[in-house]
């Protein structure tokens, strides 16, 4: 017995929704976004970044979790500018984000900053950044991290004039328990403070990587 003309219609219709779902694939992987620069910090590692490199390209970033030369942030800031260019030309000219933590959101300022870097960058997000320095860090050599010495000229340029260039949107993200949780730059868009993370991980926690991808989608994260 062949099915009425009443019930071939809304099958013909689950047909071809099912159809173009095939074709186009979900809203996550179809959506092509802005390529994502992730930043480690002292001492770290790219792989720390490996869950939420995978929550970005979910999401539709293209990310690049980027391996710095060393503890320098001149010399990391040259590599981020690297990466960046490669980024770029991978993704059409595409202007980029970048994800810092710790020191690794000072290198990224620095680009930024000083190396041309605001004019190819929408938005900086920093987890746990001593944006204004940390005073530990002034036992260490100026090139093994000492340069987050808070009277580090690295630091005092770096926060001199502008320390946050148009027309970037910048966010900082803290845990609770970071020393450093209430260092204010000027020209900041969101400031948001998480309880109870460690430092350390930070770049793996749901919680920080759910408000990375909230401001990357240009909402300040609560």
């Amino acid at each position: 017995m062949s099915p009425s003309p009443h019930r071939i219609r809304p099958l013909l219709i689950i047909a071809f929704a099912l159809l173009a779902g095939v074709c186009t694939g979900s809203p996550a992987q179809g959506a092509q976004r802005e390529p994502v620069i992730l930043v480690h910090g002292w001492n770290g590692s790219p792989t720390e970044f490996a869950q939420m490199q995978a929550a970005l390209e979910q999401a539709g970033y293209p990310t690049y979790a980027i391996d710095l030369p060393g503890e320098e942030n001149v010399a990391n800031a040259q590599a981020i500018s690297a990466l960046v260019e490669q980024a770029r030309q991978e993704h059409d000219g595409s202007k980029v984000s970048i994800v810092g933590h710790s020191m690794g959101g000072l290198s990224a300022r620095h680009y930024l900053k000083f190396l041309g870097g605001a004019d190819k960058t929408l938005s900086y997000i920093s987890m746990g950044t001593s944006q204004l320095g940390y005073w530990p860090a002034c036992l260490l050599p100026a090139g093994q991290g000492g340069q987050m010495c808070p009277t580090n000229s690295f630091i005092t340029q770096l926060n001199s004039g502008d320390p946050t260039p148009d027309p970037v949107k910048y966010t900082l993200l803290t845990s609770s328990l970071d020393d450093t949780r209430n260092d204010v730059i000027a020209g900041v868009w969101c400031r948001a403070e998480f309880a109870g993370v460690a430092h350390a991980d930070e770049p793996s926690s749901p919680v920080f990587i759910n408000a990375v991808l909230s401001a990357l989608d240009g909402r300040c994260p609560a």
